[in-house]
């Protein structure tokens, strides 16, 4: 029986992605829309994810328990001579997740937890606040290759959803430049020059290398958390009944695909295999999409059940990593968020924590 009467939320804002706010409410879509009245910050506020419950301020329970578990994640100050405790957490909205996540399992009410997909706008939003501070980073201490361990003759990736020039290669020249089309330049001003913009860019943040984004590579390395971006990962099914996908990566570096998403060269491809395995096994990065034509004959031999179309529209996959079928089995998946394995999906942030974290 549902006696649910409010909600503790997990609220996240692009202006602090540091923090996450951590409260109790009746109605969260009311509390959220009070929140984002004010105009003394530059972005809103977002429901990252909700945990029903049955009595009102319930979340001071919460604080309580992270304030044992960690006096020093609570933002507190001083005006004017008060003490004044905020709502607010130094730490990231995966790490505030877990623990109501941990709770709703303990009670075994984990149907009551929500995670929230972000929407467009608030993408949007995500994006142009991770662009300023990327930018702050590069004018503090400028990206360079080497401390992210990629070699001189390296080649990236110019990525950019919806733009004519994304999938453009470059390869690295030194520790700070790249050799583009027979010039030197810096991955700001290839970036700015690619984009069409008319400011400058922080360069990292559209480029990959081997799959990944180098801003991510870099915050790695520099143990800073990692921004999430989604729109450039899909999941896809493979019935190796129908495709041997198995002895094609076991053999191929590259294989064609069909295509029927707008897919874009960058993005990250996971291939759940179903069969036997049931498990995501592969995870790959598009190097070529919205090919007809010309295809190879390196993978024929791989096609079962299925004959291969010379006329459907195609991308081909780069293999960047393989995994085990005990790494990502189908339960955990359907556990953490993914929707389906009977066609191609967007991947959700549940799911992205999932993989990350795994």
């Amino acid at each position: 029986m549902e006696n649910a009467k409010g909600v503790i939320y997990i609220l996240t804002n692009p202006s602090f992605p540091q923090y996450v706010k951590i409260g109790y409410a009746d109605n969260v879509e009311t509390r959220l829309k009070q929140l984002n009245n004010s105009e003394c910050i530059p972005f809103a506020f977002r429901i990252y994810a909700t945990y029903k419950v049955e009595e009102r301020l319930t979340d001071l329970k919460l604080h309580a328990l992270i304030d044992q578990l960690n006096p020093n994640l609570r933002s507190i100050d001083n005006v004017d001579g008060k003490k004044r405790v905020r709502e607010f957490y130094a730490m990231s909205p995966e790490q505030a997740y877990s623990i109501l996540e941990t709770i709703a399992v303990l009670g075994g009410r984990k149907d009551r937890l929500r995670l929230y997909e972000p929407t467009a706008v608030e993408r949007q939003s995500e994006e142009m606040a991770q662009d300023i501070e990327e930018q702050h980073i590069e004018r503090m201490a400028p990206f360079t290759f080497s401390k992210c361990n990629i070699p001189v003759g390296s080649t990236i990736t110019f990525v950019s959803q919806g733009n004519a020039n994304s999938g453009a290669k470059c390869s690295v020249v030194d520790d700070k430049t790249v050799e583009y089309e027979g010039r030197n330049l810096s991955l700001s001003a290839l970036a700015t020059e690619l984009l069409g913009s008319k400011w400058g860019v922080a360069g990292p943040r559209y480029f990959k290398y081997n799959g990944e984004w180098l801003n991510d590579i870099r915050a790695k390395a520099e143990g800073r958390q990692v921004s999430s971006r989604l729109d450039d990962v899909w999941v896809i099914p493979c019935n190796p009944k129908y495709y041997d996908i198995v002895a094609a990566f076991d053999n191929l570096d590259i294989i064609e695909w069909s295509q029927s998403t707008n897919t874009s060269v960058g993005d990250t491809v996971y291939i759940y295999v179903s069969e036997k395995y049931k498990a995501i096994m592969y995870k790959c990065e598009v190097i070529a999409a919205d090919l007809y034509g010309n295809r190879s004959d390196e993978d024929y031999p791989y096609y079962k059940e299925l004959a291969k179309d010379p006329d459907i529209r195609y991308m081909k996959l780069k293999l960047i990593e393989k995994y085990a079928p005990d790494k990502y089995p189908l339960k955990e998946l359907k556990e953490n968020g993914l929707t389906s394995v009977q066609g191609r999906s967007k991947a959700t942030v549940q799911l992205m924590k999932y993989l990350k974290e795994k």
